[in-house]
């Protein structure tokens, strides 16, 4: 079951944010490339996906923002790499259920996965908008394909 502790997830988005596997310096922008910044604070983010055959093959960044952030764009694609626009949409639709403010269920927390790390940003505000960033980069990139 995907409930981790607090040392657990402290270690897991540290992980995320100190060693990014799909943020580039700089990404070549297409009429495709998703771009989003935070309402609120200096989060940023420009985004491509990749789609074969309905399934998510790859995705690169270039992004400036706070561990929680960067953390949450590298832990939603790991979780999201390799699967279908539907299984997506599905991790998508239960990953903002969770950070809104609804408990996961057993079989919601076995879907996101180490996505669970953030299911108590909703006690601090400004923290729910650095959660919730890549949750519309995904939403657009999904529509945008």
């Amino acid at each position: 079951m995907a409930f981790y502790n607090n040392e657990q997830k402290q270690k897991i988005i540290f992980e995320a944010y100190q060693n990014p596997q799909y943020k580039k310096d700089k990404i070549i922008e297409t009429n495709k490339t998703i771009k989003e910044h935070s309402l609120v604070c200096v989060d940023d983010i420009k985004i491509n996906f990749e789609f074969e055959n309905d399934y998510l093959k790859n995705v690169e960044y270039e992004a400036t923002g706070c561990a929680i952030f960067l953390s949450s764009v590298e832990i939603m694609i790991k979780e999201n790499i390799n699967k279908t626009k539907k299984q997506i949409q599905n991790i998508l639709e239960t990953y903002f259920k969770m950070i809104k403010s609804t408990e996961l269920n057993e079989n919601e927390a076995d879907l996101l996965n180490k996505l669970t790390v953030f299911q108590n940003v909703k006690v601090h505000l400004n923290r729910l908008e650095c959660a919730s960033i890549i949750y519309r980069s995904f939403k657009k990139g999904l529509e945008n394909e």
